[in-house]
């Protein structure tokens, strides 16, 4: 098994992996990296309505593996309550 580090910035502020986890293999490697997104991501839900968080993933040497990101955008739109949508399953 090899060494990968997985460096994580979260809107900005870049938070170093100086521990790193042990990977079998590269479909291992991505797994773990896409776990850790949707896991970071579903903790911040709540925090406000623009969220990206990026992983760079490194291996034991330093060399960059795999960079993953996931980014949450909410956007409000406004309606008047004479405005109907045009899909019929839609709440008006």
């Amino acid at each position: 098994m090899a060494l990968y580090y997985f460096d994580v910035n979260d809107n900005g502020v870049v938070y170093p992996d100086d521990q790193g986890i042990e990977c079998a293999d590269f479909p291992r490697v991505k797994k773990e990296a896409i776990r850790a997104l949707v896991e970071m991501i579903n903790d911040s839900v709540p925090d406000g309505d623009h969220h990206l968080i990026r992983i760079k993933v490194r291996q034991e040497g330093g060399d960059l593996v795999l960079q993953a990101a996931i980014r949450l955008d909410v956007e409000s739109q406004r309606h008047s309550g004479a405005h109907k949508s045009p899909d019929p399953h839609a709440e008006g």
